[in-house]
């Protein structure tokens, strides 16, 4: 039976309120796929379809399993995913990505190859945006649509790492942080959609500052797109306008770097996680504070859940906050001020993505089957059935996110 655990939280009162599309394969089996041999399976693929029509079924669909529910209320008739819409993505064996049905029903390749990382998703949920091989040993910043039929590379820096690509909240930029090299120090660009195929000109990439750090910990914008938040260890911000630097504005602790800054979709609020030292467990994690961003001269920190979380995600409208633990998923009620954990003990760290109505969250588990694969789950935003979506034979997901459409 699954615990419910509620928590009142503190009041916030001082929140205020051009080229060619790329043909990529769309019908290969992710359980035939080798980890690191994408590329012979595209190729044996390519030839067993030669002489078939180019629209075919999609090969793989895995019947949802439900798992036992967490009280004596009886399981509704379909699974959770059933009612879920928009489409679920995630990055398969650090070499793929795939697009998913929230109800398990369709799932397939949009891309293989390049070793797609950093993936996210478009407010309006119309793009993908993520990092993948470039020209050489170059990587870049590239966006697609969400079949795959079209991609486009965005930046053009030519740089041997680039993390964090982060889209504004009016969906036309991407911020991103990059270096010469795969250890190197850490300058922070943006750069425009539109235009991309004239890069750098044509869609205005430039550096907005240049860090002294060569590992960053999040990147976030606020709604008006005229300041960047991030975290290098502390965080700061810079202004967009005037390129005014607010550096440190909370102090990295003792115990490690201030991690996962993610800033309110419409409100003035940058929550983000302060490494502290539980003295009852001794444990080291992210306790969740968040800053008035309207007034960045005095930042004062609010402290929020009593709970030690590794990431945080708001949902579209910011009715909702995701915190993700090593292997729990807690929702926060904005409206109300509780907070629920969802999903307690996976067997991995579960990546949680909420739905774009604000009702489901997917995260990642152990199989029933053999709970060291990792699978991808569905459960309704009250902790109610979780209902297993994949049914994958091997592999690793990472960057699972859920767009909207």
């Amino acid at each position: 039976m699954k615990r419910f655990a509620w928590m009142v939280l503190f009041l916030l009162a001082a929140c205020q309120s051009g080229s060619e599309p790329e043909v990529v394969p769309t019908l290969i089996d992710l359980n035939a796929i080798a980890t690191n041999d994408a590329a012979t399976a595209i190729a044996a693929a390519a030839t067993a379809d030669a002489n078939r029509p180019p629209t075919l079924p999609p090969t793989w669909t895995p019947t949802p399993e439900a798992l036992a529910q967490p009280s004596a209320t009886p399981p509704p008739a379909t699974p959770a995913g059933s009612a879920a819409a928009g489409m679920i993505f995630y990055v398969f064996n650090a070499d793929s990505i795939v697009r998913l049905l929230p109800d398990g029903s369709f799932e397939e390749l949009i891309r293989v190859g390049g070793a797609p990382s950093d993936l996210s998703v478009s407010p309006d949920g119309s793009l993908l945006a993520y990092v993948a091989q470039g020209s050489g040993s170059a990587r870049e910043v590239f966006v697609s649509s969400p079949d795959g039929t079209y991609t486009q590379q965005v930046s053009c820096l030519g740089f041997s790492q680039v993390v964090y690509p982060t889209w504004s909240f009016d969906g036309q930029t991407l911020a991103f942080a990059a270096s010469q090299t795969p250890d190197g120090v850490l300058g922070i660009y943006t750069a425009d959609f539109a235009g991309s195929g004239q890069c750098p000109t044509g869609n205005n990439q430039r550096q907005i500052l240049q860090l002294e750090e060569n590992r960053l910990y999040g990147l976030a914008w606020n709604p008006a797109k005229d300041m960047l938040f991030f975290s290098a260890g502390a965080i700061s911000a810079v202004s967009l306008a005037d390129g005014s630097l607010y550096p440190g504005l909370i102090p990295a602790t003792g115990f490690g770097a201030n991690l996962s800054p993610a800033h309110h979709p419409t409100d003035n609020r940058l929550v983000y996680l302060k490494a502290q030292r539980d003295d009852r467990t001794g444990q080291i994690g992210g306790a969740v504070y968040e800053i008035n961003t309207a007034a960045l001269d005095r930042p004062q920190e609010i402290r929020g859940i009593q709970v030690f979380a590794r990431s945080l995600r708001w949902s579209a409208q910011g009715g909702y906050l995701l915190l993700a633990t090593e292997r729990d998923v807690w929702v926060q009620d904005e409206r109300t001020g509780s907070s629920l954990a969802v999903v307690e003990g996976s067997n991995f760290y579960p990546q949680p993505a909420i739905s774009p109505d604000e009702a489901f969250i997917a995260y990642v588990d152990g199989g029933q089957a053999g709970r060291t694969v990792p699978q991808v789950y569905i459960v309704g935003r009250d902790g109610r059935n979780p209902t297993q979506i994949t049914a994958h034979q091997e592999g690793s997901i990472t960057d699972l996110v859920w767009a909207a459409g």
